[in-house]
């Protein structure tokens, strides 16, 4: 019997034990544990804050959703990892002991490396992070100001940095206040979209452009060293890594991204993590002194894609977390089953970034310079995607595999069961959550798109697939009805073939109203 400890149920964690536990034998064991009892889609914090969404629709408990798998899960967060003794301690008290171990724990922002910004500021990393900076931010709409989204020296996944910053033009659009307020963004990055990739490619031009068109400034080359109460204090560096300039930037409301660092119990662990404490591992995602030991997502200790003259960290996404979480996966078993590793080197980076009503998605390949592929675009569609990979994936995660998938005709039968039960045959409408304005986010739930969607993905005519669809439906649907229903059936089909009789036809005269 085989022993897999996961740490973290995030998105790395949950997608690695899902798919471990589909693969491993009906006697190996998988267990998670989280600090949290919940999964939360963390690219949506950011929508969390502007109160585009609520955290029930993206936060849920994730233990029944594990349980019906046959995972076990632990709420707890980690104390110590001991790799010499294979064995995790944990907050509550429980010790675990493992074959392998895999972390994906996410990480924790280094906010004290600069004096006051864990105190003035805000931040959108984890869920609570997100509504903090919510209830900041409806404060500030009454008192409207300059805002400066900024990130720090050495972070990375900059994305949601300049996501958050469009998403503040468009929502201080919609309040008609945005000619009371200056936007300035703060990045490390030597460019505008640089994002930790480099290779300029046609991002630099279309970051630099939308900043533009929104009247957002940008200081780039960025080292903030101090945030007062009401001031945020910068260097601005040159190509040659020389101070050119300094700025001290007044604020009413400011959102930053720290650099990152390991989460308690991980960061002390030695021969594990690098000085922030996060994971280190070689090309087959395990680390190199513990072949037993991988570890996937943010966690992973990523060193920058090119020397800068403020640091920038390395990129990372939902597409190459679940990239790595395949991988981490497949070597794992690999190893179980003594097996040829598989190489781990991300080969794309890809990101889609909202902006309010608009949208701009990136993609470089492979992720390492020199590259074949550096491309940016921008448009409508972009924002759309987004909101779609967001219900994709928050369902793939709730997903119950108690069973096998009902037929058609199971369907069917619940439907026509309420019926004869004299219940409505409509389902109740989900009641409409969320602050804000947040009609342009959701989407509405249409069978006529739907079904075009399928008719498209099997190479169907959309009105040639709904007849035969719906002849299937009325087949099935009529083998579910009872005596009664058999006999109205028959009463219903005789009405309605007098009532679409023609009224010229030969052989058929109409007086006054009758035949």
């Amino acid at each position: 019997m085989t022993h897999v400890v996961i740490l973290g149920a995030g998105i790395a964690g949950v997608s690695a034990a899902y798919a471990l536990k589909a693969q491993l034998g009906p006697h190996d064991e998988v267990t998670v544990v989280s600090d949290k009892p919940y999964f939360h889609f963390v690219p949506s914090n950011p929508w969390i804050a502007m109160g585009w969404r609520e955290r029930s629709d993206i936060a849920f408990p994730i233990a029944p959703y594990f349980e019906a798998r046959g995972i076990k899960f632990i709420h707890s967060g980690v104390k110590r990892i001991q790799p010499d003794v294979i064995q995790v301690d944990l907050e509550n008290g429980d010790v675990l002991f493992y074959d392998y171990l895999l972390i994906a724990t996410g990480v924790t922002g280094m906010s004290d490396d600069i004096p006051g910004l864990a105190e003035h500021t805000q931040s959108v990393i984890h869920i609570d992070q997100a509504e903090r900076a919510l209830a900041a931010y409806r404060e500030f709409v009454r008192h409207p100001g300059p805002i400066v989204a900024g990130a720090a020296e050495g972070a990375s996944v900059l994305g949601p940095i300049y996501e958050y910053a469009f998403l503040v033009d468009a929502d201080l659009k919609r309040r008609n206040i945005r000619e009371r307020v200056s936007i300035t963004l703060v990045t490390p990055e030597p460019w505008p979209g640089h994002l930790g990739v480099g290779g300029e490619g046609g991002s630099r031009g279309a970051v630099t452009a939308a900043l533009v068109d929104t009247r957002i400034s940008v200081i780039c080359n960025a080292r903030t060293v101090r945030v007062d109460k009401d001031t945020i204090h910068v260097v601005e560096l040159d190509a040659a890594g020389n101070e050119k300039q300094t700025h001290a930037l007044p604020y009413a409301y400011s959102v930053y991204w720290p650099a990152f660092g390991g989460v308690p119990g991980v960061r002390n662990a030695r021969g594990l993590v690098s000085e922030r404490g996060l994971v280190v591992v070689d090309e087959y995602l395990r680390n190199p002194d513990y072949p037993n030991v991988f570890a996937i997502g943010a966690c992973v200790a990523q060193p920058p894609m090119e020397k800068t003259p403020v640091a920038v960290g390395a990129p990372d996404s939902v597409y190459s977390i679940q990239k790595a979480s395949e991988i981490a996966v497949q070597n794992l078993l690999a190893l179980i089953r003594d097996e040829a590793l598989t190489s781990h080197v991300p080969q794309r980076a890809t990101w889609l970034t909202d902006m309010g009503s608009t949208g701009a998605t990136y993609l470089s390949e492979p992720q390492v310079p020199l590259r074949d592929i550096n491309w940016m675009r921008q448009g409508r569609w972009v924002h759309q995607a987004k909101v779609d990979f967001e219900k994709y994936f928050v369902n793939k995660i709730r997903l119950r595999p108690a069973g096998p998938a009902p037929s058609v005709a199971s369907r069917i039968a619940e439907v026509m069961s309420r019926l004869q039960a004299g219940q409505n045959s409509e389902p109740t409408p989900s009641p409409q959550t969320g602050g804000g304005k947040p009609l342009e986010i959701r989407l509405a739930q249409d069978p006529c798109f739907e079904l075009r969607a399928l008719a498209k993905s099997v190479g169907r005519d959309p009105g040639v697939l709904a007849a035969e669809l719906l002849a299937a439906a009325v087949t099935d649907a009529k083998s579910y009805l009872n005596e009664t229903g058999v006999d109205a059936l028959a009463h219903s089909r005789r009405e309605l073939l007098v009532e679409e009789l023609p009224e010229r036809q030969p052989g058929v005269e109409f007086h006054g109203g009758g035949t």
